[in-house]
């Protein structure tokens, strides 16, 4: 009896094991990457401060893809993601490109910035926001393609 107990464990744990292994699920960590959505959400020109207490105008930025984060700076996990991801799409535009791409942050916390629900926007040259990454740390490559396509439309 209690071979046969072994044995269905072996045999459990083995199924387990292939079962794990067809459906990806591996012991190593894999990259979190933002849910990637279309949209077609008109964006209507408001006004900010920026990091220098001067007024910010959306409007401002008539004419260039505009990639938007939301963060705030003491967010201790999400938010360095956010970062980091738009900072590889700064890096891999080319020269030509930055010319008409804008990237901007916007603060969830002003109180303390003199996400809850992180989001990265891109929105293009009319001011429609055509992509909406929702969680964090979007995909530099999915962001980057984004941001090209759009340019290319122009």
């Amino acid at each position: 009896m209690r071979r046969c107990g072994l044995r269905s464990i072996i045999i459990l744990l083995a199924i387990a094991i292939v079962s794990a292994t067809a459906f990806g699920i591996t012991a190593e960590p894999r990259p979190m990457h933002a849910q990637r959505r279309v949209t077609r959400i008109q964006i209507n020109d408001f006004a900010l401060t920026d990091q220098n207490s001067t007024p910010f105008e959306f409007k401002n930025l008539a004419g260039k893809v505009v990639v938007v984060a939301f963060a705030y700076t003491t967010c201790p996990d999400v938010c360095p993601l956010i970062t980091a991801s738009l900072r590889q799409v700064q890096s891999g535009l080319t020269k030509e490109e930055r010319k008409h791409v804008r990237l901007m942050t916007v603060t969830t916390d002003p109180e303390i910035d003199s996400p809850k629900a992180p989001l990265t926007a891109v929105v293009d040259q009319k001011k429609l926001m055509r992509f909406a990454y929702i969680g964090p740390s979007p995909d530099p490559k999915a962001v980057l393609a984004d941001v090209r396509a759009m340019l290319r439309e122009h």
